[in-house]
């Protein structure tokens, strides 16, 4: 029997060694990259799921795509108001361009105006001075507003920020727009403001008496569908429901329908936005994924959350009739059922989105309130920039799935 000092030992010892130590490595290796491998695993995953779930919505002839289409990754917004109180009566007009930028490589450009005319009266003695950096009020007094706004909009897709901005500087000589829209708006509040620069709200059993009304219409004219909305929001009105689960305060959900050109209803859409200062502002439906959208630097944040309802499927149509018959009376006080909420929390897509948020205003004007009548005028600039920070999507399977492409383009 040969010893283990023979030259044909101490070669298959040596092999042998070698092939341990390979396994050994192996095995390490195996167990390093394992939750990689893991988590590329079940993203993928996600991704064939997702698709499987499309495929079977386009064979049965569905509203299959509303979780690919594009995302505002970046905007930039200029507005201005001018405003005049003449006793009792309130006459105000007002603009807005706002540029978004988009995943796919197009820019939207809007064009909005509007004219507010309704009634204000105030009770007390006061005045307040807007000027740069000087910003006055005196006195006290409580205020009460109810005021009707009119404004309609123009929207252009471009290929490019140049082509953008060139359209912004010959508003005179743009093409037919791509998307047209009409909206009214209710506008009411109940103020107060008690020695200087002492600005309060006053609380009834309900909360803050500052109530806005919103409806309008929109047309894409490459489409030829159209959109019909409502939106109700209330300042410091406790918590909300509705279909989201928006945490409070100032806050309420916009409900649209997509109509195709037959008029045939085709998409329910629900949007809910705020304040983000963490995931405890995020609606319900999106705290699932609060830990994909709650990362970044400390800044000033916005969420906007939108949830999507394929009306093509008979089922789902009919548990948003109720829903359906109010946004086209334009009612914005109407209520989703359960069985809605039902059918978005299992068949609906729901994109969530965080963008960080730079805003500066500047006022300019003086008012004097005596009695019952305020005289005075005021001017208003603002300008907002947004970039988008974290963007995910749940599609037809019920799974999250992170939107790349957006942060992506985001960055780019």
């Amino acid at each position: 029997m040969p010893s283990s000092s023979h030259p044909r030992a101490i070669r298959q010892e040596g092999g042998q060694a070698s092939l341990e130590w390979m396994a050994i490595v192996a095995l390490v290796a195996t167990v390093l990259g394992f939750g990689a491998a893991l988590a590329q695993a079940d993203y993928v995953g996600r991704r064939v799921t997702r698709e499987m779930a499309r495929a079977i919505c386009i064979v049965g002839a569905g509203d299959c795509a509303r979780d690919r289409e594009p995302c505002v990754v970046g905007s930039r917004a200029g507005g201005q108001a001018v405003s005049v109180d003449l006793g009792i009566v309130h006459l105000g007009e007002d603009g807005l361009a706002l540029v978004e930028r988009r995943s796919d490589g197009t820019v939207a450009v809007t064009v909005q105006k509007g004219q507010t005319l309704g009634l204000q009266a105030a009770a007390g003695l006061g005045g307040e001075v807007h000027a740069g950096a000087l910003d006055v009020a005196i006195g006290g007094e409580v205020e009460a507003s109810l005021l009707a706004r009119l404004g309609h909009g123009r929207t252009w897709i471009v290929g490019s920020e140049a082509e953008a901005t060139h359209l912004l500087d010959h508003l005179g000589d743009a093409p037919e727009p791509d998307v047209v829209s009409g909206e009214g708006a209710w506008l009411s509040a109940l103020r107060g403001s008690v020695g200087a620069d002492g600005l309060v709200q006053l609380d009834a059993a309900h909360g803050s008496l500052t109530f806005d009304r919103r409806a309008g219409t929109r047309t894409d004219r490459r489409t030829g569908h159209d959109t019909i909305y409502v939106q109700a929001s209330w300042a410091g009105a406790g918590a909300v429901d509705g279909v989201l689960g928006v945490a409070g305060g100032r806050a309420g959900e916009t409900y649209a329908v997509e109509l195709d050109a037959t008029g045939r209803p085709v998409d329910l859409r629900v949007v809910a936005s705020g304040r983000f200062a963490g995931s405890r502002d995020l609606p319900e439906v999106a705290q699932p994924v609060a830990g994909l959208l709650a990362e970044g630097p400390d800044a000033d944040r916005v969420y906007e959350v939108t949830a999507h309802l394929d009306l093509t499927d008979a089922r789902n149509l009919a548990a948003a009739r109720e829903l359906l018959d109010a946004v086209a009376r334009h009612r914005a006080s109407a209520q989703p059922s359960q069985a809605l909420r039902r059918r978005i929390d299992e068949q609906g897509t729901v994109e969530a989105r965080v963008l960080e948020q730079h805003a500066s205003a500047d006022d300019q004007g003086v008012t004097f309130t005596l009695e019952m009548l305020r005289v005075g005028g005021t001017a208003h600039v603002e300008r907002r920039t947004q970039r988008l920070v974290a963007a995910t999507s749940r599609g037809l399977d019920g799974r999250w799935l992170p939107r790349t492409d957006c942060v992506r383009g985001a960055t780019t």
